[in-house]
């Protein structure tokens, strides 16, 4: 067939820029032409990669890369917390409280450095005061919020240097970065999410069928601590309940901000070993007079476990020793459940997709708001990815950079997770350890340091600043030269640093400055 014609306008028109080819996703089926108009092939299909064209960006990026982002949106989450720390400030000095104002000055007047004073001292000096005047209400948050400015301020201003005492200088000296373990530091959130994520994947032998699980529940205007802790509660309870098929595995709360409505979202990860596979999606069951999947039937019905957990007007969960009735009386409230939530439905699947019903606004009101009291969304699929199932439960560690630009979202954050516990193993996997600290006296945390013997002898040489220190291209920190510290071994961290006093960064007189 002869092709038609076509202008430089029309082409750019109808050729938009293709996606990647590592994606996996072609343009046009095969044997049709890009011009022919022929659809694509979408990402959600089983034939392509489940993941998106963003996390395929995001997994191209260099070590470097990532840690200029990191950089970028600790400065920001930094200047908020100032923000958030100077406007407790201002409160307490314009106050009409004589106590408040008189201890905000006396405050301001400790933090001055005495004469031949180094900053240790007064930070000690400041410390002891502070505990012999104990401040409260408005100097207590901006006294609070200080401190977190502080903390964030000096998140890898330090490295400790180790050379291979082995092999000497035939192997690179490598510095770890001193951080500040910030709940939401992007630096330090990222550094402990990378190494959750190994441990993660090396317990996936202990797994028989792996299941990845999202339990969500609707939208909060605001949010505390006991947010999260209802929250795990009714994790652990849903877990019990079904204890028989969940043998063990690891769960995570994370939190999403909604910059629109200024709500918060609440949801758990579950990634965990099942006693049996997946029902096969060829395998049909009877459901509520209707002939359905099992796998849909096995969704529906942890969904309705895991609302009766939220509310009461479906009742409890019969025991396994409950009598024949209450048994079938449950069976009966699961199917009149199911039933309703076909007649209430707001979308029908055609074509292949979900589409929206035509139906009016009363009509689409009245079943917005049974769906929004009678269903609590939940997502289950088997996992295929290690990589992408042990990012999945670890995005709590990095998701506060979503909004750490919005103090008001930071403020109720940082109050509500002061605490909480946002991750937790439970039957088969209970006691392995996931949730560490930013620890750079373990050299394991820092993955796998080999030296050019293979001995790996390392040593503690001191502490050294930014300009001592450059990135690898595989994301390690390394000396720029070779440096003859005399500090050794477990020497306390504030003697031991380096010998060239010339290689001080300027961010070490801060607190001098302000």
């Amino acid at each position: 067939m002869q092709r038609s014609a076509i202008t430089v306008s029309e082409m750019r028109e109808r050729m938009p820029l293709s996606r990647p080819s590592r994606s996996g996703t072609r343009r046009a089926r095969k044997g049709a032409s890009c011009l022919s108009g022929a659809k694509a092939h979408s990402l959600d299909t089983k034939k392509q990669l489940a993941t998106s064209v963003k996390e395929w960006s995001d997994e191209q990026r260099t070590e470097a890369e990532i840690y200029k982002e990191q950089a970028f949106l600790q400065r920001q989450l930094q200047e908020t917390i100032f923000d958030i720390w100077q406007g407790y400030a201002r409160a307490a000095k314009e106050t009409k409280d004589p106590e408040l104002v008189a201890w905000m000055a006396e405050y301001d007047a400790a933090r001055v450095p005495l004469a031949d004073e180094s900053n240790a001292d007064r930070y000690r000096r400041v410390e002891k005061w502070v505990k012999a005047n104990k401040p409260r209400g408005l100097n207590a948050q901006a006294l609070k919020w200080e401190r977190q400015w502080s903390q964030l301020d000096r998140c890898q201003k330090e490295w400790i240097g180790y050379r291979a005492a082995c092999c000497g200088d035939r192997t690179a000296a490598i510095a770890v970065p001193i951080g500040c373990n910030h709940r939401l530091c992007p630096l330090c959130s990222y550094h402990r999410s990378q190494r959750a994520r190994v441990r993660i994947k090396t317990m996936f032998d202990r797994l028989t069928h792996p299941v990845f699980m999202t339990l969500t529940i609707p939208n909060t205007a605001t949010i505390r601590k006991r947010n999260f802790s209802r929250m795990r509660q009714q994790v652990r309870k849903f877990i019990a309940e079904h204890k028989a098929w969940m043998v063990g595995g690891v769960y995570s709360l994370e939190t999403t901000y909604n910059r629109k409505e200024k709500s918060w979202h609440i949801h758990c990860h579950v990634l965990l070993d099942a006693s049996s596979p997946l029902p096969s999606k060829s395998w049909k069951v009877d459901l509520a007079g209707q002939r359905v999947y099992a796998f849909t039937q096995l969704k529906l019905r942890l969904e309705f476990d895991w609302l009766r957990l939220w509310s009461s007007a479906w009742g409890k969960r019969p025991r396994k020793d409950a009598s024949a009735m209450r048994i079938a009386g449950d069976t009966y409230q699961f199917e009149e459940w199911v039933r309703l939530g076909r007649e209430n439905a707001t979308r029908v699947f055609e074509g292949g997709k979900w589409l929206p019903m035509a139906l009016t606004e009363a009509d689409l009101a009245a079943r917005t708001a049974w769906n929004k009291a009678n269903r609590r969304a939940v997502d289950i699929r088997p996992v295929d990815n290690r990589e992408r199932a042990a990012r999945e439960v670890l995005k709590y560690i990095t998701k506060g950079a979503d909004f750490s630009d919005s103090s008001e979202a930071v403020e109720q954050f940082m109050d509500a997770v002061k605490g909480a516990r946002l991750i937790q193993t439970f039957g088969t996997w209970y006691g392995a350890k996931f949730d560490t600290v930013f620890d750079p006296e373990h050299m394991d945390d820092w993955g796998e340091m080999k030296c050019t013997c293979g001995l790996n002898c390392w040593e503690r040489i001191g502490v050294f600043y930014k300009r001592d220190v450059e990135m690898t291209e595989a994301g390690r920190w390394q000396l720029k030269r070779t440096h003859a510290g005399t500090c050794r071994g477990t020497v306390p961290r504030p003697m031991i640093r380096t010998l060239d006093e010339s290689c001080r960064s300027d961010s070490e007189s801060a607190w001098e400055t302000r």
